[in-house]
Parts: structure tokens; sequence; C-alpha cells
């Protein structure tokens, strides 16, 4: 008896079986003929569908794997970062005495590169911490220009030491927002540091306020290479950097608490022309 192997099913060949009075042969074997083909095509879909199945599980494990070692990777490299920052709160300190100290100008110039190194280096550990951990905090009436002009004091060795001028263009009238201070000293760290490491040497990050309408509004702007337009939309996202070795959180965490602010950041770019990244805040709080 010839037979149709069908998964579970075995189906005899109409030429073995007794026809009853009136029912074609050639109809019946051309239906047979048909329900074979129609068999194989769903055997065969049975079994493209189970190696599908196990490809999809092979994938999710992987996947599974690989968040879970982001994860751990997240913990240590928070609990590293709680463990170098108090360490590099101390030098700091010690640097900034030695700094207020009589010295020579060859230990002086010594001291502000130090100064310079730890500065990049806190802001490194407090982006990773406030990125994996991000910690709590209450907004008060704060006026950006006190906020600015401390960030610009505070950053001068290391724009000396990445050659670049920070100038800053103030509004005439104050400008108030409801805000944590410390946080936004954070955001304009993070926006000065990213300008000097792309800034070429001799260049300028000029820094702008302004008020529209409601609105207090900040300009940061370099002449580097530029950001390309196919990776301009990309340039808050974690982890991306254009910079060998970078962590690529510095923008990611800037934008983050600009956000939390109630407020916007943006930016525009050509290549080997000007970068302005553009900072929004509704005014309030005096």
């Amino acid at each position: 008896m010839q037979t149709l192997a069908i998964p579970g099913t075995t189906v005899p060949h109409p030429d073995a079986l007794a026809l009853p009075a009136g029912v074609d042969q050639h109809s019946l074997t051309e239906a047979f003929g048909a329900f074979s083909t129609a068999a194989r095509s769903l055997q065969h879909s049975y079994f493209s569908l189970g190696e599908e199945v196990r490809r999809l599980r092979r994938e999710l494990e992987q996947e599974r794997e690989l968040r879970r070692r982001r994860e751990a990777l997240a913990e240590m490299s928070a609990l590293l970062a709680h463990e170098v920052r108090n360490p590099v709160a101390s030098l700091e300190l010690f640097a900034g005495l030695l700094a207020e100290s009589e010295l020579g100008v060859q230990e002086q110039e010594c001291v502000e590169q130090i100064q310079s190194g730890l500065r990049m280096l806190s802001a490194t550990v407090n982006n990773v911490l406030e990125f994996h951990s991000p910690s709590s905090f209450t907004r008060s009436p704060t006026e950006l220009h006190s906020v600015l002009r401390s960030i610009q004091s505070l950053l001068a060795p290391v724009a000396d030491g990445a050659g670049v001028k920070v100038t800053l263009n103030c509004a005439a009238d104050p400008l108030w927002i409801q805000a944590d201070r410390h946080r936004l000293e954070h955001i304009f760290l993070n926006l000065a540091l990213n300008a000097f490491r792309f800034a070429a040497d001799g260049r300028k990050l000029l820094i702008k306020t302004r008020r529209e309408q409601a609105t207090a509004l900040i300009t940061f702007a370099d002449k580097g290479p530029g950001i390309r337009e196919d990776i301009r939309s990309n340039v808050f996202d974690a982890g991306f950097t254009t910079r060998a070795g970078g962590p690529g959180l510095g923008l990611a965490v800037a934008k983050k608490m600009v956000e939390q602010h109630g407020g916007s950041i943006g930016v525009t770019s050509s290549p080997g022309g000007v970068t302005t990244f553009v900072l929004r805040f509704p005014l309030g709080g005096q």
C-alpha cells in the first residue's frame, strides 16, 4: 500500500481504495495529489517553525545574559565611583590649599594642572553616580548668572590646560529659576568639559544668557570639529561618544537634569563650524 507520511497520520493512496459507484478515479487522484502537496508544505512549515522557535530561544537567552552582564557592570561602576569620590574630593581640597599658598611660578602651574585633572576626574565620577544611582534633589530660587560665574572660575585651570578661552556674556537682568544649584553646576560643567574636549587649541567657548518671555535661555557655543548631521540625534544617548575612551555619559546626564528642572536642551552644529547647545528653563522663584 502506498502512503503519505504526515506527522501523526498515515493516508492510503487512492489506487488502493475500493471506490463506490459513481466516484471518478481521476478526480480522486488529483484531489489526493493536491492534498499531498499541501501536507508536504505543512510538514515543511512545521519543521521551519520549530527551527525558528529554537533560534528565538537562543537569542532570548543571549539577551538575558547580556542584560545581566550590563546590570553587573552598572553596579560595579557605581560602587567604584562611590569609592573614588571621597579620595578625589580630599585631593581637590589639598590642591586648592596649595594653590592659595605662596608658590613659585613653576610650582603654581603644576598645582593648576593637578586641579585640572582632578576636576575632570570628579566630573566623570559624578556622571557615573548620577546615571546609575541618581540622588534626590530639592529646588529653591537660584540665580543663573551666579552659578555660571562660579563654574567659569572653577574651570579656569581646565580651560587653560585645554587652550580654550571661556567668555561669559550675561543678560542685563538677573535670571531666577527654581533649581537645585548643585545640579545646575553639574549641567554647566558637563557642557563646558564637552566643549574643552573637542575645541581646537586657541578656540573659544562662548556662554550667553538672555530672557525669552517666561524662559531663561542659555547657549554654550564653541568652534571645533562640529557634529555630523547623521549622528546629531545620538549625542544625548547614554554611552554614545565619538571620543575614544570616553564613557559617553556627560551629555546624557546633562539632558536628564535639565528635564528634571522642567527645561529642554538641544544642539545645532555643522562639520568644522560652530556647535551650539541651547538650554531653556522656565523663569520663576525670585
